[in-house]
């Protein structure tokens, strides 16, 4: 809508961000070596932790972006789902063909161990992500995430690497299950961008698309960093609909003003003081 009044070629800063465009920062760099140590290491399981809107789903695709042999890469999205449920979903990403709904979890584990033994066959290393783990129920976590990792341990037919991706809190639940803490032998913690990061993640972005780097002023861009608090998803959104506003109001340069007026419109859940 606005990319011809600014020149651009297409939108700089999309809901749906390409993983060769997701924002690369120290964290993020960071965090992605930790998981390619665990996989390549045979770690077994991985911990990343993060507010919301920091980049843990960027990081797994990165992960998955990074290597063909982690295949099938498994991405469980659904935290709420009952064991059995999970276990049916799993068997159905692994596989190609849902358990059915007569088959106990016993007998869905079996058929999850036979996948597992073929990929591993294959010369594939299967990946499982749980996202928003914080959300996991006890049950699941003992029904479901430590069978699997025994099943690992036990079994020298299989690779298997699990990731349990959340926010901070999810450290707190997994300390009141010590069977599967044990197993965690990594932890990634990602942290917002620098202010440099966001200097020159902004210019890249709008230069990538054909734009003028000047198009957000340097105090515009000092707002950015301390209103998105240097979260990703945030600044995406900031710079989006700043872009919208600057050509309905027919600016030349989007200035700190707009930001700061932005930045009340989308997260107005967020306290925005000024800084120190």
């Amino acid at each position: 809508m606005y990319e011809a009044y600014w020149q651009l070629s297409e939108k700089p800063f999309p809901y749906r961000v390409p993983v060769s465009e997701c924002c690369s920062t120290a964290t993020q760099r960071a965090a992605l070596l930790r998981l390619q140590y665990c996989v390549e290491n045979g770690a077994g399981c991985a911990l990343v932790l993060g507010e919301s809107g920091l980049g843990k789903t960027a990081l797994l695709r990165q992960l998955e972006a990074g290597s063909t042999s982690l295949r099938p890469f498994c991405y469980m999205a659904f935290p709420a789902l009952q064991p059995v449920e999970q276990l049916r979903l799993l068997s159905g990403m692994l596989s190609d063909v849902s358990a059915t709904d007569s088959l106990c979890a016993d007998q869905i584990l079996q058929e999850i161990t036979g996948s597992l033994r073929r990929w591993t066959t294959a010369g594939q290393h299967p990946v499982i992500c749980f996202d928003d783990a914080e959300l996991i129920s006890t049950s699941c976590m003992t029904d479901v995430i430590l069978p699997l990792l025994n099943l690992r341990d036990v079994d020298e037919g299989i690779n298997l690497t699990m990731i349990l991706a959340g926010q901070p809190i999810l450290s707190s639940h997994l300390s009141r299950q010590p069977q599967l803490r044990e197993r965690v032998a990594v932890t990634a913690t990602l942290g917002g961008m620098t202010q440099q990061e966001v200097r020159d993640y902004v210019r890249h972005r709008i230069a990538a698309c054909g734009g003028s780097e000047s198009v957000f002023s340097e105090q515009a861009l000092l707002r950015l960093h301390h209103v998105s608090q240097g979260y990703p998803r945030r600044l995406n959104r900031l710079c989006d609909m700043a872009l919208l506003v600057g050509c309905a109001d027919e600016l030349s340069v989007i200035e700190a003003p707009l930001i700061d007026s932005v930045g009340t419109e989308l997260l107005s859940l967020i306290h925005i003081s000024e800084p120190t």
